[in-house]
C-alpha cells in the first residue's frame, strides 16, 4: 500500500506543478499585454503567492482570474 500512496502523492505533485505552470503563463501573459500598472502590481503579488500554493488555493485564483 505504501507504493500506492507514493505514486499518488507523485501524481498529485505533477498535476498541482502543471496547474501552477498554467496559473504562472495566464498572469505574465496579463502582465506583459496591459498597460495598467494596478493588473501589473495584481498579477505580480499572484505570482508570488501561487508559488506557496496548494491545490484549493490555484482553484481560487483561477476562479478569480476567469472574472476578470
Amino acid at each position: 500500500m505504501n507504493i500506492l500512496k507514493e505514486f499518488a502523492k507523485i501524481f498529485i505533485k505533477s498535476k498541482l506543478d502543471d496547474e501552477k505552470r498554467k496559473l504562472k503563463d495566464k498572469l505574465q501573459k496579463q502582465i506583459i499585454t496591459t498597460t495598467s500598472t494596478s493588473v501589473v502590481a495584481r498579477n505580480t503579488a499572484y505570482l508570488r503567492i501561487v508559488d506557496k500554493l496548494d491545490g484549493k488555493g490555484v482553484e481560487e485564483i483561477n476562479k478569480v482570474i476567469d472574472k476578470i
